[in-house]
């Protein structure tokens, strides 16, 4: 036992304790000014009030900053730093956090925190648990996979900038296609397990799609207020929707990838004690599972809507927002996307059932055995 938590769960933490000092300590590698604050005192606290009557407090900070790379290394810069409390236009700093500045003549600003330490701790924390609970090839190929899509998902932010002539929606949608492809791939193999997950993954995607788009556009987009998307350049209503597919292919994918599963794992235990099930009887089996896992994955989306949206909620009603106010600014696109996202988890479970049962029918009259 003492071995086990050892391997398991000691180690990993051991390791990233390790980055994180390490990374602490990795100043010399850059090429902008790093320093670390050694004093933070506030010397002013103010309320301010905007236009619409939305309160907050500004506080001003004097920053003792000790300067860790560069020409001026060690020594010591006094800064300025003003900021809200709800650190909406602003961060409020501490004594230990290193930041990263920018030199104006005789002048130095801050550009914000150092926080590489943390993430490459957090990254090594995953990797380890990962290595220490799932076998190393399927480790290395899961890690693989999330490495490929963030750099589909680079090439296709890219490829956006430079041909913004280009349907946004064409790109990303073909975007979200190959994360199912590659992901599915690398974690499953070239099987007919992952060619089902796939297929249905996707033709569960478009049908959702396109239930949302016909009811959108019966209704004229009545309530919904895609201008509030933030620090959009172009088209909200497509930017929207490219970020609800990739939303919505992932939750798809979860389901369909555990109803895909359950069945196959049934027809391999029907060929080893050569029993024959009709199509209505996997279809049966397939839905059974899907009624299983619809209310975690449901309960799951709504945790990470919550999630999204509980600073922007919290700040507004310190602000003294109304809740009618809050819904339509904060909460009605990100609630939009989960209902969305809820509908596809619904009708992946029995165009999973379906699709998976009548391909393992036919698998079945042959014999074959399924990989």
């Amino acid at each position: 036992m003492i071995k086990f938590l050892i391997k398991k769960f000691l180690f990993p933490i051991f390791a990233a304790l390790i980055v994180f000092i390490l990374m602490s300590h990795n100043a010399f590698l850059y090429h902008e000014p790093v320093g670390q604050i050694v004093e933070a005192k506030t010397i002013a606290v103010s309320p301010v009030t905007d236009n619409f009557a939305n309160r907050d407090v500004q506080i001003t900070q004097i920053l003792k900053i000790k300067m860790l790379n560069s020409s001026k290394k060690n020594q010591l810069l006094t800064l300025t730093n003003e900021a809200d409390q709800s650190q909406v236009t602003g961060q409020i700093y501490r004594v230990g956090q290193q930041v990263l500045l920018r030199g104006t003549g005789n002048q130095s600003q801050i550009v914000g925190q150092k926080r590489d330490a943390l993430m490459a701790a957090l990254l090594t924390l995953f990797i380890g648990l990962l290595i220490g609970f799932i076998r190393w090839r399927a480790s290395l190929f899961l890690l693989l996979s999330l490495a490929l899509n963030l750099l589909y998902f680079i090439g296709a932010l890219i490829f956006d900038v430079n041909f913004a002539a280009l349907n946004v929606i064409l790109i990303f949608g073909g975007l979200a296609v190959v994360f199912a492809a590659s992901s599915l791939l690398f974690v499953l193999g070239a099987t007919r397990q992952m060619l089902y997950t796939l297929l249905t993954t996707i033709l569960t995607t478009l049908i959702t799609f396109s239930l949302a788009l016909v009811v959108i556009s019966l209704t004229g987009a009545n309530g919904i207020h895609f201008e509030y998307l933030n620090y959009v350049t172009q088209n909200p209503t497509q930017f929207f929707f490219v970020g609800a597919i990739i939303s919505v292919l992932g939750a798809i994918m979860d389901g369909t990838g555990d109803i895909v599963a359950g069945l196959f794992g049934l027809f391999r235990q029907n060929n080893l004690n050569d029993i024959r099930l009709k199509q209505g009887n996997y279809f049966k089996s397939g839905m059974a599972i899907g009624q299983e896992i619809i209310g975690t994955l449901t309960n799951v989306l709504f945790m990470i809507f919550m999630a999204e949206t509980f600073p922007m909620t919290l700040l507004l009603l310190r602000n003294g927002n109304s809740w009618s106010y809050i819904a339509t600014i904060g909460l009605n696109l990100g609630l939009l996307q989960t209902i969305i996202s809820a509908i596809g988890i619904v009708l992946a479970v029995p165009i999973t059932a379906f699709v998976t049962s009548f391909g393992l029918t036919h698998a079945e009259s042959k014999r074959g055995v399924v990989k």
